[in-house]
C-alpha cells in the first residue's frame, strides 16, 4: 500500500469532523593547511593523458573507437534548430515557469586559457578565453567579461589575432581546438573547433566564415576530418592583412579576410593530433617562419621553415633537416624518430623583427628518470639568412631544487608551452611550462633568469606561486606600458603591474587574479541539502574542489589536484561536513566551521584496485555518491567495484564494506577496464524499498534493492534496456535520474555519440517501472539525437494552477535541454519535443553535471567551460516515499508512542510520550497544515520528547511520528490557539 500523506490527512480531517560560511576576498583562496594535496608533479603529463581518455571513452563510438567526424558542427546544428524554451515574441513556448539561471562563479579562478590579448591601442580592451569556455571580452582591463561567443556557436576557444595594420584594428579572429595525445585512433582532440571567427568591431561581434578551403579533403585516417578543427595559431601578416592558420598538419590562408581560403603548406602523411602541430609568425616585413611539430610522419615536412610569400612550394627548411648548416642546425633536437610528438613553438622579438627565438621539445621525459629540462631553446637571426644560437644549455634548471614535473622546465609533452619576448628589449625573454620564468638577458647565461610564476620556487616544498597557477600558456603585454603583462594558465588569468620586477629572490614578480571571468571546468557539482542554503561545491579539471558559500560567488578552493565527486552533509550548527576528491581515487572528508576547513581526513576505501601504470586507485575522475537525502550513506566507486558505508562523517578507510555482489554483476573479474560510472538513490528519509540504481561504463544499468541494509553478496537486479544490450558492444552510461516522488520512473543517459554506422538512437532512456524485473524502456531522445548527453535530473513542480508537472533535464554537449511529462507521449510513441534552456545565458555549454533539491526546487548545473548556474525550476512538490511498495505502518499502537498532548494547544507545546518498542531504530517527528503541506520535520533517538509550535499561526494542524522503518506511525489532530 502507498504511503500517501494524503491519506493521513484525510483520516485526521475525519476525527476534526467527528471531533495537525562565511568566504569572500579578492583573490582566489587555498587552505594553506591541505595545501600539500596537489597533483603529483612527476604525474601530470601522464594525468594530462588520463584526462583527455576519460573524456575520449564518454563520447567515443564503442565500435569504431573514434569520435564521429564532422559530429561538432553537426550536433550544433542540431542543438541551434531546437527552440528555445521562450520564444522570439517573450511567449513561453511551454506552460510553466522561465528559469532564470544565475551565475554562480567562481569569480575568483578561472579554467583553462590558452589564447590571450590586449587590444595594440587601448589596453582596457582583452580578448581571452578558457578552451571550452569560449570567447570572452573585457572593456574595462579585465575587472569584468562578457562571453561574445557567437550564438549558437561552439565554446571551443584556443587562439586569437587582431590585424595589426593601423586602419585595420578593429579585425580580430579566432579559433579553437586542443590536440591532446598523438595517436590517430586514439584520443586525438576533445576540444574540436570547426570554424574561423572574425570581428570587425574590436571583438564585439564575431561571425563564423567558411570552411571551405580549396583542395582540401577528408583525411580517412583522423578522428577529426578539417585543419580547421584543431588550430595551433592564427597570425595576420602585418603587410597585406593576409590571415594564416596553422591547422592540423597544413597552413592555411586567406588573400580577403575569411572569404575564401587555400593551402599555404601541406604535410600530407595523416598525424595524430599532436604531432600535427604547427606555428607561425611573420615579420614587419611580411617575411613568414613556420614551425612544423618534429614528430609528424612525414619526416620531408618537419622543422623550422622560411618564405617570403606564404605560397604554396614557397617555403624554404632552415631546421629539422638533414644536411648541416643547410636545412639543420648543430644541437638541434627537434626531430622525434620514435612516433612521439616534438612540439616547436616561435615568437619573434617585437623590438627587432629579424630576431625570434624557437623553443621546442627535446625528448628528455623526468618521468622516466631524465631529470633534465624537457625543452630546448635557440634564437635565430634572419637579417641576412638564418643565423642560429643554441642557448638550451641556460635552460631553468635551479641549483638544488630538482623535482620531477617542476624543476627542470618542464612541457608534459608539449602541453604547456610557451616563449615570448617582451616589447621593447629584445633580451628579455619568457619561456613556460608548468613554471613561468623570466631572463633578462635571452638565456644566454643563467645569470638572469629569475621564477616568476607556476609552481613557488620554494623546493624541496612544493607549493603554488602565490595568485598564479601552474601550466603555463600564454602571456600579452599591455601595448601602454609593457611592463604589465597578464598570463593565461590552468587557472584562468592573472595579471601584473611589473613583469619586470625583483621584489623577492623567490618571488621577484607579484601576480593577481583576474576576476569575474567564470569559465572553470567542472567534471561534477553537489548542492547543499537544505532548503535556502545555496551553497555549492563542486570538482573541477586541474582545479581541485571548489566551494561556494551562500552569498559570494569567490570560491574556495579546498583540495588540490583534478577534482572529481563532491557532495555536502547537513548542516549541524556552525559546521557541517562536505566530501570531495581528487584524481585516481582519493575522497576526503573534510569539516567547515563557521564556513572554514578545519580539519580533512582521506577515507577512500582500503584494499583497492590499483590504476596501472600509476600510484593511484581508480578512475582518473574519482567517483562517489552521498544520498542527497540521508547523508551517512555513501558509496565509493573504484572500477567496476562498489563500496559502502552508512555512516560518513565517521567511517574511516577501514570501515566500508565492499558490496561484491554488485561487483561481479558489474564484472566478473576485478580489473581497470569496466567501471561503474552513475549511481542515483531512491530520494527522501530512508525505508527498506528505497533502491540504488547503477550505470556502468560498458552500457549495463542495475539496480540494487535496499541498498543500506542489502547484504554485501547480494547480487543488482540487471535492468538494461534490451536495446542497449542487443547492440553488445560498450555505451558509457553517463547519468541516471530518479524522480524524487516515484522511484519507479528512471531517466537513463548516454554520453557516446555514436555506436557503429549511423546509429545515434542510444542516448535517452525512460521508463516508469524500474522496479520490475523486466523494466518497459522507452527511446527518448526525440529531436536531440545528435549531442553527447552527460547528466539528467527528473524535476517535480506545481504549475500556476496547483497541478502537479513533471520536467526532465538533460545536460548535453551542446547546452541544457528540458521537456515536461513525457510519459503520455512515450506511452502513445509519439516524439518528444526537447527545448532549450538559459537562452544566452547557458548557450551552448558542455553542460557536465546536474544536482538538483527538491524542497525549495534550485537546480545546479555544473558546465565544462562556464563555471557553475543555479536557477529556482518552478513551485516545490516533493512528496518522497509515495510510491515505494511499502505497506502502510500500524497506526497509534500505543506499545509505540503511549500519548501526546494537548490536543488544544494554548501554551505553545506539545509533550509526547514513547511506549516499551525499545528496538525502534529512531523516530521522524513531523507536523503538516490542514493542506498536507509538510511545516515541521525532526529525526530524534526513540525517547520522550516535547514539539514548540508557537511559530505556527492559529489553525487546525496534523502531528506524526513515525518509526524510522516504516513499521509504527502515531498520528495527532491538533488546533493550535491564538
Amino acid at each position: 500500500m502507498k504511503k500517501n500523506i494524503s491519506v493521513i490527512v484525510c483520516l485526521v480531517l475525519s476525527i476534526l469532523v467527528s471531533a495537525l560560511v562565511y568566504f569572500s576576498v579578492h583573490d582566489r583562496k587555498v587552505n594553506p593547511a591541505f595545501s600539500e594535496f596537489e597533483e603529483e608533479e612527476q604525474n601530470r603529463e601522464e594525468y594530462t593523458i588520463l584526462r583527455s581518455m576519460h573524456e575520449f571513452n564518454m563520447v567515443k563510438d564503442p565500435v569504431t573507437n573514434q569520435i564521429p567526424k564532422s559530429i561538432v558542427s553537426t550536433e550544433l546544428a542540431q542543438a541551434f534548430s531546437i527552440p528555445q524554451k521562450q520564444n522570439a515574441t517573450g511567449v513561453f513556448n511551454r506552460g510553466e515557469n522561465l528559469n532564470a539561471y544565475i551565475p554562480a562563479g567562481p569569480n575568483n579562478i578561472g579554467g583553462r586559457t590558452r589564447a590571450i590579448a590586449y587590444d595594440m591601442r587601448n589596453s582596457n580592451v582583452i580578448i581571452a578565453g578558457c578552451i571550452s569556455g569560449g570567447i570572452y571580452r573585457s572593456a574595462d582591463g579585465g575587472n569584468t567579461w562578457t562571453r561574445v561567443t557567437p550564438q549558437g556557436d561552439i565554446h571551443n576557444f584556443s587562439t586569437v589575432a587582431q590585424d595589426p595594420r593601423p586602419a585595420f584594428r578593429d579585425t580580430w579572429y579566432a579559433a579553437g581546438g586542443e590536440p591532446i595525445a598523438n595517436s590517430a585512433s586514439g584520443p586525438g582532440a576533445f576540444y574540436l573547433s570547426e570554424p574561423i571567427w572574425k570581428s570587425t568591431d574590436n571583438g564585439v561581434t564575431w561571425n563564423r566564415l567558411t570552411t571551405n578551403i580549396a583542395g582540401v579533403g577528408v583525411g580517412t585516417l583522423e578522428v577529426f576530418d578539417h585543419p580547421f578543427d584543431i588550430v595551433h595559431k592564427l597570425f595576420v601578416n602585418p603587410v597585406n592583412g593576409d590571415v594564416y592558420v596553422a591547422g592540423h598538419r597544413r597552413l592555411i590562408r586567406s588573400l580577403d579576410g575569411g572569404l575564401s581560403w587555400e593551402q599555404a603548406f601541406i604535410s600530407p602523411t595523416a598525424a595524430g593530433s599532436a604531432t600535427g602541430q604547427m606555428d607561425i609568425v611573420i615579420n614587419n616585413a611580411g617575411k613568414l617562419i613556420l614551425a612544423v611539430n618534429g614528430g609528424i610522419p612525414d619526416v620531408n615536412t618537419r622543422g623550422v621553415w622560411i618564405s617570403t610569400t606564404g605560397a604554396l612550394n614557397s617555403w624554404t627548411r632552415i631546421a629539422g633537416g638533414q644536411t648541416l648548416n643547410v636545412d639543420s642546425v648543430d644541437g638541434w633536437r627537434g626531430n622525434a624518430y620514435n612516433g612521439g610528438s616534438k612540439r616547436i613553438i616561435l615568437s619573434l622579438a617585437p623590438s627587432n623583427q629579424n630576431l625570434l627565438y624557437v623553443m621546442y621539445e627535446n625528448g628528455f621525459d623526468q618521468n622516466k628518470g631524465d631529470i633534465k629540462p624537457e625543452a630546448d631553446l635557440f634564437k635565430l637571426d634572419i637579417s641576412a639568412g638564418a643565423a642560429w644560437t643554441n642557448l638550451s644549455g641556460n635552460m631553468p634548471d635551479f641549483p638544488g631544487g630538482d623535482r620531477v614535473g617542476v624543476d627542470p622546465i618542464v612541457v608534459q609533452g608539449g602541453y604547456d608551452m610557451l616563449v615570448t619576448v617582451k616589447p621593447d628589449d629584445a633580451n628579455v625573454v619568457f619561456i613556460g611550462g608548468t613554471c613561468l620564468y623570466r631572463s633578462t638577458n635571452g638565456f644566454s647565461s643563467t645569470a638572469g633568469t629569475s621564477w616568476i610564476g607556476g609552481y613557488g620556487n620554494t623546493l624541496p616544498t612544493l607549493t603554488i606561486y602565490p595568485n598564479s597557477h601552474p601550466d603555463i600558456h600564454a602571456l600579452a603585454f599591455d601595448p601602454l606600458n609593457p611592463n604589465r603583462a597578464i598570463c593565461g594558465n590552468d587557472g584562468g588569468i592573472q595579471i601584473t603591474a611589473d613583469i619586470m620586477a625583483t621584489v623577492t629572490a623567490t618571488q621577484p614578480v607579484t601576480w593577481n587574479i583576474i576576476r569575474n571571468y567564470q569559465t572553470l571546468q567542472y567534471y561534477h557539482v553537489g548542492i547543499d541539502p537544505v532548503s535556502g542554503r545555496n551553497n555549492f561545491i563542486g570538482g573541477a579539471q586541474d582545479n581541485g574542489s571548489q566551494l561556494r558559500l551562500d552569498g559570494s560567488d569567490d570560491h574556495q578552493r579546498i583540495i588540490g589536484g583534478d577534482g572529481g565527486a563532491a557532495a555536502m552533509n547537513k548542516a549541524n550548527g556552525g559546521t557541517q561536513i562536505v566530501y570531495c576528491s581528487s584524481q585516481l581515487g582519493d575522497m576526503y572528508r573534510v569539516t567547515l566551521s563557521g564556513g572554514t576547513p578545519a580539519n580533512l581526513s582521506n577515507i577512500k576505501p582500503s584494499g583497492l584496485t590499483a590504476t596501472p601504470g600509476t600510484s593511484g586507485f581508480g578512475d582518473f575522475v574519482t567517483y562517489f555518491k552521498v544520498d542527497f537525502d540521508n547523508p551517512e550513506d555513501a558509496y565509493y566507486v573504484n572500477f567496476n567495484r562498489l563500496f559502502r558505508t552508512t555512516s560518513s562523517s565517521t567511517v574511516s578507510s577501514s570501515g566500508w564494506t565492499e558490496l561484491t555482489g554488485v561487483s561481479s554483476a558489474v564484472s566478473p573479474s576485478n580489473g581497470s577496464s569496466i567501471s561503474i560510472s552513475a549511481l542515483e538513490s531512491t530520494r527522501g528519509d530512508y525505508f527498506p524499498s528505497h533502491v540504488l540504481y547503477i550505470g556502468t561504463s560498458n552500457g549495463k544499468i542495475l539496480r540494487l534493492d535496499n541498498p543500506r541494509n542489502n547484504a554485501a553478496t547480494a547480487t543488482p537486479v540487471d535492468i538494461t534496456p534490451p536495446q542497449i544490450t542487443a547492440l553488445n558492444t560498450g555505451l558509457y552510461i553517463s547519468d541516471i535520474a530518479a524522480n524524487p516522488n516515484n522511484d519507479e520512473e528512471v531517466l537513463a543517459v548516454v554520453s557516446n555519440y555514436s555506436v557503429g554506422t549511423n546509429n545515434t538512437a542510444i542516448n535517452v532512456w525512460w521508463t516508469n517501472n524500474a522496479k520490475s524485473s523486466t523494466p518497459t524502456w522507452k527511446l527518448a531522445e526525440g529531436n536531440l539525437t545528435l549531442p553527447s548527453v552527460r547528466s539528467a535530473q527528473i524535476v517535480v513542480k506545481k504549475d500556476a494552477g496547483g497541478t502537479a508537472v513533471t520536467e526532465y533535464y538533460l545536460g548535453t554537449s551542446v547546452g541544457l535541454f528540458s521537456a515536461i511529462n513525457i510519459a503520455t507521449n512515450l506511452q502513445n510513441n509519439t516524439p518528444i519535443a526537447w527545448v532549450r534552456e538559459g537562452g544566452n545565458v547557458l548557450n551552448f555549454a558542455v553542460i557536465t553535471s546536474l544536482d538538483y533539491r527538491p524542497q525549495d526546487n534550485v537546480l545546479l548545473v555544473g558546465t565544462h567551460g562556464n563555471g557553475i548556474f543555479y536557477a529556482n525550476v518552478g513551485t516545490p512538490n516533493f512528496t518522497p516515499n509515495l510510491n515505494t511498495g511499502v505497506s502502510d505502518p500500524v497506526r497509534n499502537d500505543k506499545k509505540f508512542i503511549q500519548a501526546a498532548y494537548p490536543t488544544i494547544v494554548s501554551n505553545n507545546r506539545i509533550q509526547y510520550r514513547i511506549g516499551n518498542m525499545f528496538t525502534i531504530p529512531g523516530i521522524v517527528v513531523q507536523v503538516y497544515n490542514s493542506a498536507g503541506q509538510l511545516l515541521f520535520r525532526k529525526e530524534t533517538l526513540y525517547q520522550n520528547g516535547s514539539l514548540d509550535v508557537g511559530r505556527f499561526a492559529a489553525g487546525t494542524y496534523i502531528l506524526t511520528i513515525t518509526s524510522k522503518d516504516y513499521k509504527q506511525q502515531f498520528v495527532l489532530p491538533f488546533v493550535k490557539e491564538k
